[in-house]
């Protein structure tokens, strides 16, 4: 009976010293508050304590982030990645993973200034986030681009602003991009990433600004994203599927667009993209699908846009398998991408264009199972007196409320229903 009650008391001291220990012991990848390594909590790497300064040189702050990325990096649990509220100036940095944790959290609070010489950014991108896995971008930081200068220049050699690589599982929210040289944000090879409660600014007149880009990834969400810029608010590329657009509102802009398709050989299909209760204003194209002349055969399926505000819009809905921006084509010879299955449903607002519906197809490849349902477009009094739609190589149907009058299935309108595509009316403002 006694040494069965101090095996009891003995089990106990233990336990109780143990608590203690695991009490006093500080969490994994920190030493206190403030560290030798310039972790100002538990997991928290504030790039100032690696010598980044408000005024700092861009290069000199560069390789400050890339020093408290480099030690978040080796924490095994959810570090955080700081930059406190101020200005910096920040030449290119590459967040590059694989990293030992499985989250990290970029909290951007300050400002993040360019160079204004695209020369001092000489890779694709001014900031990249590669091959991270569970990334979270955020803070209410402002990232600028300084385009400015860059805008009048060729297209080629300009850098996007925010580029994630071949990330997988991420969020962005709370951040704002403007005056971006090339495209503001892109995605490439990425899967699983959440745009949303983000701005974007860049002037009409801005060459290339494109808003998001997404290419080649798979099940990405963007929501509620205000976006206006000088080319596609959202442009959707080679490649990708099962994308979820809603909430966003683009303008001025060039609009919500798929594509452009077929620039390059073997490209990858697109499929099931679903843009929804959107809003466009003063854009040059409203929801878009493009193709280039002689595009090599490829495929985008299973296309919706529905619940669509046009205010003020040129070209409210069009498909355009004779995009050519600039003059650029090559060739006029038909495109080989083929379009099926594609809808707009629920489209209103007002046309600053006599043509509102351009459904302009390929010779080789029309398109298949358009449907239009309960289109209600208008026209801008002070800009038209009244809208049509004009159809070429589709085939396809409509229901519900049709205006303007449809060219599109056995009961179309007095609208323009032609296969002659040396008829097609004046082509939509071009963008690269």
């Amino acid at each position: 009976m006694a040494s069965s009650m101090l095996f009891k008391i003995a089990l106990i001291s233990c336990l109780a010293v143990a608590t203690a220990h695991k009490k006093a012991a500080p969490p994994a990848g920190s030493s206190g508050s403030t560290n030798s390594t310039g972790s100002t909590g538990s997991n928290i790497f504030d790039v100032t304590k690696y010598s980044a300064s408000t005024s700092a040189s861009a290069s000199a702050n560069s390789k400050a982030f890339l020093d408290a990325f480099k030690a978040a990096c080796k924490v095994k649990g959810r570090p955080t990645f700081l930059v406190p509220k101020g200005t910096y100036k920040l030449g290119p940095v590459l967040f590059e993973g694989p990293c030992q944790g499985t989250h990290i959290t970029f909290e951007i609070q300050g400002t993040l200034v360019a160079p204004p010489d695209v020369k001092a950014i000489p890779g694709n991108a001014w900031i990249e986030f590669d091959s991270l896995h569970e990334m979270v971008l955020q803070g209410g930081g402002v990232f600028d681009g300084q385009g400015q200068s860059t805008w009048p220049l060729p297209s080629h050699n300009k850098p996007i602003s925010i580029r994630l690589m071949k990330c997988v599982i991420g969020r962005i929210t709370n951040i704002t991009s403007k005056n971006s040289k090339f495209f503001h944000m892109s995605l490439h090879h990425a899967e699983g990433i959440i745009i949303e409660n983000v701005k974007i600014m860049a002037p009409g007149h801005s060459k290339n600004t494109d808003g998001i880009h997404i290419s080649a990834s798979s099940n990405i969400t963007l929501n509620n994203i205000d976006i206006s810029t000088g080319d596609d608010c959202i442009s959707i590329g080679p490649g990708t599927n099962n994308v979820i657009v809603t909430g966003v509102k683009c303008g001025p802009g060039h609009g919500l667009s798929i594509g452009s398709l077929g620039k390059y050989k073997n490209e990858e299909d697109v499929g099931n993209i679903h843009v929804k209760n959107c809003s466009l204003t003063g854009t040059t194209n409203g929801v878009r699908i493009k193709s280039w002349p002689g595009a090599p055969p490829s495929e985008a399926f299973n296309i919706t846009f529905e619940d669509v505000t046009m205010n003020n819009v040129s070209y409210p809905i069009i498909i355009d398998q004779k995009y050519c921006p600039n003059g650029e084509c090559t060739t006029h010879a038909p495109s080989l991408v083929k379009l099926r299955d594609i809808r707009f449903s629920r489209i209103r607002g007002t046309s600053n264009t006599p043509v509102a519906v351009k459904l302009d197809c390929s010779d080789k490849e029309p398109c298949q199972n358009v449907k239009l349902q309960d289109i209600s477009l208008k026209p801008l009094t002070s800009a038209v007196d009244e809208i049509t739609s004009f159809c070429t190589n589709v085939h396809g149907a409509v229901s519900g409320i049709q205006n303007p009058d449809p060219c599109l299935g056995p009961h179309a309108g007095n609208s323009s229903n032609s296969t002659d595509s040396s008829s097609a009316p004046s082509p939509a403002p071009s963008d690269d």
